[in-house]
């Protein structure tokens, strides 16, 4: 409809004319309360765009879409917590300490690395 107002936008005669016609169409069709039968809802409708409505509609296939990459939800800090007591627990080489580390992530190593790598630059 929208369309319509848009190609007669240029001339206000024309936009007051199809403004005209929209209306006597809502009267004719709504004058009666609902139009019950198919028939006359369709003869209302070809009145109305000029045009015959096609005996057999052809759908063509949906394009492929792609969903990769999407649908993945964050999980909450109560979910990654539940998930971590599952697991079982690792004894790590370094520290001699049980947990969910090893030697190439252990908290304790890396300080030390830290605290080196610190007094190096100062030097």
């Amino acid at each position: 409809m929208l369309g319509l107002y848009q190609a007669v936008s240029v001339d206000i005669d024309q936009v007051h004319e199809l403004t005209s016609i929209v209306r006597e169409a809502r009267q004719q069709i709504f004058a009666d309360g609902v139009v019950t039968s198919t028939a006359q809802k369709k003869k209302l409708m070809e009145e109305f765009y000029g045009a015959e409505a096609p005996q057999e509609v052809e759908v063509q296939p949906l394009e492929v879409v792609s969903t990769k990459g999407g649908g993945s939800r964050l999980p909450s800090r109560v979910e990654k917590a539940l998930k971590l007591k599952i697991k079982p627990l690792r004894q790590c080489k370094k520290c001699q300490e049980w947990g969910h580390h090893d030697s190439r992530n252990c908290d304790k190593f890396k300080e030390k690395e830290k605290m080196r790598s610190r007094r190096n630059s100062d030097v």
